[in-house]
């Protein structure tokens, strides 16, 4: 077996190394489609007197081109969306609280995606948590932690 010149074995480490971390980029899946359930209940507008439990709350599905909401009750809601995404900065999502009371510190998660579905509902993407806002007239009403249990 020929002896590869020092620089020559860099150069072929550095290429594996490269190929080896694209190939687990693309194996990365940070898509949002799936079938997601209700977690937990991060925000409640103090209006609000209905309170979501894994026992009452609806459930999502989102797929390419829209949220369908799944109602307790069995029927199903589907909203239209194109799911355009784009960073949330801190003080655009601070000012959804009216009143500004018991608002949900962001500051901590690195990466905060927001995705516009509708004029009531919108999702958000803060680092690995996927959040359902329900949002209408650009007043933060309810704000539930979902996870995805199917893609």
């Amino acid at each position: 077996m020929p002896k590869l010149k020092p620089y020559k074995l860099w150069v072929l480490i550095l290429v594996a190394i490269f190929f080896l971390t694209a190939a687990g980029g693309c194996a990365h899946n940070d898509s949002i489609v799936g079938h997601y359930v209700f977690e937990q209940t991060i925000y409640k507008n103090s209006a609000s007197s209905y309170f979501a439990t894994k026992d009452n709350a609806d459930e999502y599905i989102i797929t390419d081109n829209s949220l369908i909401v799944i109602h307790t009750d069995g029927t199903r809601t589907q909203i239209p969306a194109d799911f355009h995404k784009s960073k949330i900065e801190i003080e655009q999502y601070t000012a959804l609280f009216k009143p500004p009371i018991g608002v949900p510190d962001i500051s901590m998660f690195k990466e905060r995606y927001q995705y516009s579905i509708n004029d009531q509902y919108r999702l958000y993407v803060m680092d690995d948590t996927v959040w359902i806002a329900q949002c209408p007239s650009e007043i933060m009403w309810s704000i539930y932690r979902v996870v995805k249990i199917q893609d």
